[in-house]
């Protein structure tokens, strides 16, 4: 069963309880015969608790492996922009000594 069609179920369910409770909130006699509909509910009220919570752990569990994956990102755009700036420096020294070297 599709979960539209179990969402239907549902309201269909919960339509016909709300038609055996009387206006004083009181239960017609049908409510009785309504009991494994209840139980029912009960249980698809647990399963999408469960469900739920284990989402919920999956994003948590989301959520860390993408701080980790920013991290180890982060720290590598770093080093190698020091690779880059230690380059650059090495570059305008070496340029420095040629030019003296000219100028000499």
């Amino acid at each position: 069963m599709d979960v539209e069609a179990e969402i239907l179920d549902l309201r269909l369910r919960m339509q016909a309880l709300e038609k055996s409770v009387r206006s004083d909130g009181e239960p017609s006699a049908t409510v009785g015969s309504l009991a494994p509909d209840l139980i029912a509910v009960g249980g698809v009220h647990r399963e999408m608790a469960d469900d739920l919570e284990a989402l919920g752990v999956e994003i948590t569990g989301l959520r860390w492996q993408a701080k980790e994956y920013y991290t180890n990102g982060h720290s590598q755009v770093l080093k190698r922009l020091d690779d880059l700036h230690i380059g650059f420096h090495n570059i305008e020294s070496k340029l420095d000594q040629l030019l003296k070297k000219d100028t000499a």
